[in-house]
């Protein structure tokens, strides 16, 4: 019985290592002197509550330094330019909230780029992606994830991951298969304005609709990019908040089911069982499973350098990744689950 667990971690460690490798040397390439595209619009969704304004004023500060035109789609009115308040009976979720815009203010021939209200990009270069993947025929597109602390440093430091995952495995789906498989999420969530009206409102309600928006572009035959900006996400202010954040994001495994989507549930188990890649060693030796366990080893020590924390406890708490999906899927999420950004 070891010896076919045994083949089976070289397979799947060969697969997942291919997948990383091949996301990784497959760099977005956009001439630098491309012409911005000028039919955009970027969207801050948030709920506006006490306690997501202090990351919403980082977002629109940020957002007024790069000179981009910008509107706030809240739940509530907001003492600043450039605000839509979602009316009550249209609010509720994220996705009703996005949903009563594209409804109400959504148009064929614009470009709209959603933000969380705590996060924004780095730089404007996302304005030349759009033109540029526009005119081949690219309807959607990510932005690469760089996490920045918030009061929990060990939440930072696990953030990590989420970066290292879009600029390997995330970027063979958008770049490579040109699908996204994974999903996508919502910070830099680029898309053309016709394809965001005939999609988003027949998706039906959820709190993982960046995911479920993903399955229907794969559904459409949509081709996808990833963009060049990084986009600034903070980092969950508690371990509390970062496992139910990553509960919330189970039943993106739900979704999948539902769109004959095996990719994403069968990637969940693979790190799971990847993860118990050490115990089999002690009885075979070293297998590539091993590799990819010292692969995502190094980006949770790379996070405590960044954090500033001993590495050992990162280590032991890099499992509540997995702990927190498995939580998800015993206990079915029914609202969109709000983090402390204060």
């Amino acid at each position: 019985m070891f010896d076919a667990v045994y083949t089976a971690l070289n397979l799947a460690g060969g697969l997942y290592l291919f997948v990383l490798a091949a996301g990784a040397l497959k760099k977005p390439r956009v001439p630098p002197d491309a012409p911005p595209a000028d039919n955009y619009l970027v969207v801050v969704v948030t709920v506006g509550t006490e306690k997501v304004l202090p990351a919403l004023r980082e977002t629109v500060a940020q957002l007024q330094r790069l000179g981009l035109r910008y509107v706030v789609v809240s739940s509530k009115p907001l003492n600043m330019p450039n605000v839509l308040v979602v009316p009550k009976d249209q609010d509720g979720t994220k996705y009703r909230a996005v949903r009563w815009f594209v409804l109400n203010h959504a148009r064929p021939d614009m470009w709209y780029v959603f933000l969380d209200d705590d996060s924004y990009p780095l730089d404007a270069r996302f304005l030349q992606d759009i033109a540029y993947y526009g005119a081949r025929g690219y309807v959607t597109g990510n932005g690469v994830i760089v996490p920045r602390p918030g009061r929990s440093a060990l939440a930072y430091a696990l953030d990590w991951i989420r970066h290292f995952d879009d600029v390997t495995r995330f970027r063979f789906a958008l770049e490579v298969l040109r699908r996204p498989i994974f999903g996508m999420h919502g910070e830099l969530l680029i898309i053309r304005g016709d394809v965001l009206r005939e999609i988003w409102p027949a998706m039906g309600d959820t709190v993982t609709e960046d995911f479920r928006l993903a399955m229907e572009l794969i559904r459409r035959g949509y081709k996808t990019f990833q963009s060049r900006t990084r986009v600034s996400i903070k980092s969950p202010n508690s371990l509390r908040d970062f496992m139910l954040q990553r509960a919330r994001w189970a039943n993106a495994l739900r979704d999948a089911a539902r769109y004959r989507n095996p990719i994403p549930p069968l990637s969940a188990a693979l790190a799971t069982f990847l993860a118990a890649a050490p115990l089999i060693a002690a009885f075979h030796g070293p297998s590539l499973a091993i590799a990819v366990a010292a692969v995502y080893a190094s980006v949770y020590i790379y996070g405590s350098l960044k954090a500033r924390r001993y590495v050992i406890d990162v280590l032991l708490a890099s499992p509540l990744e997995i702990l927190s999906v498995l939580i998800g899927l015993a206990q079915r999420a029914k609202h969109f689950y709000v983090v402390d950004k204060t």
